[in-house]
């Protein structure tokens, strides 16, 4: 507007001086000095209509040109003087001038400002057209032309932004909206019209109270007001609670600003997240039960980047390394594992790497935090286009000491085995020796000033002696249970450890024992020989005298103690047998139980006394536990089931034999154990049948079912065992007594044929009145 005006005031003063000039042309001598001051302003004006850049130009009613300035003379590449005089038609496209014309006869037509916007030659020009007037008439057009081709570019522009920022808001994916100081909504697109389900017409001037009433509408509204008394930004997380349930959002919310920078509004972005919460529940879920996983298989995984060098480890493997929370690098790991694996590690990574070889490595390593000897078991791939190691590592220490466990129990049984089988064949000789020096014995009983009576008593007690080894044989191979009684571990402690010191006066005994001690159930004469032998381990680990501490308890087991030593939780009684002696290395002590192993001199031991206290130990399903350190002593713990049956007292049973009259099938494949027990039975008066197999014993048997009173049945025979031979012969006579004899002990067979009915068990060797006395016991139940 100020541009216009400023146009016609020029054309009003051009013409009034026009006229003037021509007035006073008439009078011109009258008049010279005032024409001479009219054409000084004219030329004063002139130069003020040069010196802009826009156009300015003077047309009559013909339209042709008048006056044109120097910006609009040099715009058509004339003078002034070749336009004057001239139309558009003369300077211009004929569409052009056209055009131009048109718009200058509508401003003097309709006697009005004409605004026009007109391309030529590829820019744009923006033309201000007014009628002007001589002594009140229209006499032509004059016109100011501007070059607007930097605006309307800029506007083209701006209308280009305009659009693509509305339509960028209009189909965003999150939510946006406008509100003004009040909280008032101005605009929101169509995401926030679809998730909240408000169609937007309802939304336009009202706040968040209205919209959402309640708690979720005030929460909205405090934020924003934050929003604008701060000035600052606010990204926040929002829950949104609707009948369609609880929706999970973000928002960032910032001020709007007027022109004066003062606060008055909001925009708000706001994207919903639900989605992506369920995926992070999901998430946390997964690594909670991977988390789990690793705890319960003691296991992790490990990342390592070749190009960083750094390393990556999961809670599980950081637990079991004993590393913290911080970065960990390759040259920091390397340094974890003991010396002597790391070149077999290093090996091994460089050929998974370079030559593809699998990565399944076995390692120990000691822990930072704790110094903890660990054993690691780790497999790993490489990932070429990653340059990365991944793997995955476990604690397997519970799995080396089981396997050391089983491979300690296969060494006992393989020995064991060979030792049971030794010790029943070597019971048969004995049996021989046994049954010969009894019979001998019982016939010169009457004289005991014979020569050949303290001969025939050192025999029996030769045979008893060896018959003792027999029985560490066999509670060494753990073929059988013996006479498995209820007992008190109190009782069995003091009398050997009283019997021992009497033989070993130069070492202190001091005992402590629990007062109420549960019962247990053992053999006694395989546990009192368990203890001697500790005894003399720790009388050997004291050669300059010392002490002996002994310890009985009630404990309970639980799982976690009870699981890598196989035995089942519960409760025990515990024996400690403690020593002040010298103490152990940790490799001596991983194998104390090793048969055949030893730390004494030459002809100070054999190294089966603690392999047969682990194997007896395991027979009656306890434990035997070691714990030695050089310089410290050394402790045995020893830990039996408690029985909740009551403590029986042995009785000692009568020495002499006791006779008899029935009649005796004695079966064994043995022939000097069958000759011997044959005369035993006679010279107590039994008339004796004596068939050394299965088969003929049942042959001969089918035709004697009821003469025969008594079956003394071996267990280990050929061709039909003892357990086979004894069904035959029950289903020939259910109810005629057998008596099992065997070199074993009571072992897990001779217990299943005890319990479909035999009558009693009697190991060998055994003596002419063990003998008796098992017989009398056995045919006297039947009357009873």
């Amino acid at each position: 507007m100020n541009t216009l005006k400023t146009m016609q005031e020029l054309t009003r003063e051009i013409s009034l001086l026009q006229d003037r000039i021509r007035e006073l042309g008439k009078s011109e001598a009258h008049h010279r000095n005032i024409v001479e001051e009219l054409r000084s302003s004219l030329q004063q004006l002139r130069l003020l209509v040069d010196a802009g850049p826009d156009f300015f130009f003077l047309k009559d009613l013909d339209l042709n040109y008048q006056f044109v300035n120097e910006a609009n003379a040099q715009f058509f590449g004339r003078a002034e003087a070749e336009i004057v005089g001239k139309n558009d038609h003369d300077f211009m496209p004929g569409e052009a001038a056209a055009a131009c014309q048109q718009s200058d006869r509508l401003a003097i037509t309709e006697k009005r400002t004409v605004i026009t916007t007109e391309p030529v030659g590829g820019r744009f020009y923006e033309t201000y057209k007014v009628p002007f007037l001589v002594k009140g008439q229209v006499a032509g057009v004059a016109g100011i032309v501007r070059d607007i081709t930097e605006r309307k570019l800029a506007e083209e522009e701006l209308r280009k932004s305009r659009a693509l920022l509305s339509d960028m808001i209009e189909n965003s994916g999150a939510l946006i909206c406008v509100k003004d100081r009040d909280g008032r909504y101005e605009m929101v697109n169509r995401k926030w019209q679809e998730v909240t389900g408000i169609d937007r017409a309802n939304v336009i001037g009202k706040t968040d109270e209205e919209l959402f009433p309640g708690p979720t509408g005030n929460r909205f509204r405090q934020n924003d007001v934050e929003v604008m008394e701060s000035g600052s930004v606010m990204e926040k997380e929002e829950v949104l609670e609707d009948d369609r349930g609880k929706r999970f959002f973000i928002s960032i919310k910032f001020p709007l600003r007027d022109q004066n920078g003062s606060v008055n509004g909001m925009c708000a972005m706001i994207t919903e997240i639900t989605s992506r919460k369920s995926v992070e529940e999901q998430l946390a879920i997964s690594r909670d039960r991977l988390s789990r996983a690793e705890i319960i298989s003691r296991s992790g995984n490990w990342e390592f980047d070749m190009e960083t060098k750094n390393v990556f480890m999961s809670e599980g493997a950081r637990r079991i390394f004993g590393v913290g929370d911080g970065a960990l690098t390759m040259p920091t790991m390397k340094e974890i594992p003991l010396p002597e694996y790391r070149q077999t590690l290093n090996e091994a990574l460089q050929g998974l790497i370079s030559k593809g070889r699998p990565y399944d490595v076995e390692f120990k390593i000691r822990r930072p935090d704790t110094a903890e000897v660990v054993d690691i078991h780790s497999v790993a791939e490489y990932d070429s286009d990653r340059d990365l190691v991944f793997g995955i590592i476990q604690d397997i220490t519970d799995r080396k000491q089981l396997e050391s466990q089983l491979l300690q129990a296969r060494k006992l049984e393989a020995i064991g085995t060979l030792a049971g089988g030794i010790a029943h064949d070597f019971n048969n000789i004995l049996m021989g020796i046994e049954g010969d020096a009894s019979l001998m014995m019982s016939e010169k009983m009457q004289d005991t000033g014979h020569p050949d009576y303290e001969r025939l008593k050192s025999i029996e007690e030769q045979v008893k002696s060896a018959s003792n080894l027999t029985r560490q044989l066999l509670g060494f191979a753990r073929a059988g249970g013996y006479e498995i009684r209820p007992a008190d571990m109190n009782e069995i402690v003091r009398e050997t450890s009283a019997m021992f010191h009497r033989t070993r006066k130069e070492l202190t005994i001091r005992e402590k024992y629990e007062k109420h001690l549960r019962a247990v159930e053992v053999d006694r004469g395989q546990i009192e020989q368990v203890l001697l032998n500790l005894y003399l381990n720790a009388w050997h680990a004291m050669p300059a005298g010392g002490e002996i501490r002994l310890t009985t308890s009630n404990v309970v087991i639980d799982a976690n103690f009870a699981a890598p030593h196989d035995i089942p939780p519960g409760e025990y009684v515990c024996v400690a047998i403690a020593d002040t002696g010298t103490g152990m290395e940790e490799e001596t002590t991983k194998r104390i139980f090793d048969p055949f192993f030893t730390t004494k001199e030459m002809g100070r031991g054999t190294g089966l006394g603690l392999a047969m206290v682990y194997g007896i130990m395991k027979g009656h399903k306890g434990l035997v536990d070691v714990e030695s350190k050089p310089g410290q002593g050394t402790t045995f713990t020893l830990y039996f089931p408690a029985s909740g049956k009551k403590v029986l007292r042995e009785r000692r049973p009568a020495a002499r034999a006791l006779r008899g009259s029935e009649t005796i099938l004695l079966v064994d494949d043995e022939s000097t154990v069958l000759r011997v027990t044959r005369r035993m039975l006679e010279s107590l008066g039994y008339t004796v049948h004596a068939i050394d197999s299965g088969p003929d014993a049942i042959a001969f048997f089918k035709d004697r079912t009821e003469t025969i009173d008594l079956v003394i049945l071996d267990m280990i025979m050929p061709k039909l065992s003892g357990s086979e031979t004894f069904d035959r012969i029950r289903e020939l006579n259910p109810s005629v007594k057998v008596i099992l004899s065997s070199g074993y002990s009571m072992d897990s067979d001779a217990r299943t044929i005890m319990g479909k009915g035999c009558a009693g068990f009697i190991q060998k060797p055994y003596t002419i009145a063990s003998l008796s006395r098992k017989i009398r016991d056995v045919i006297e139940k039947k009357d009873a």
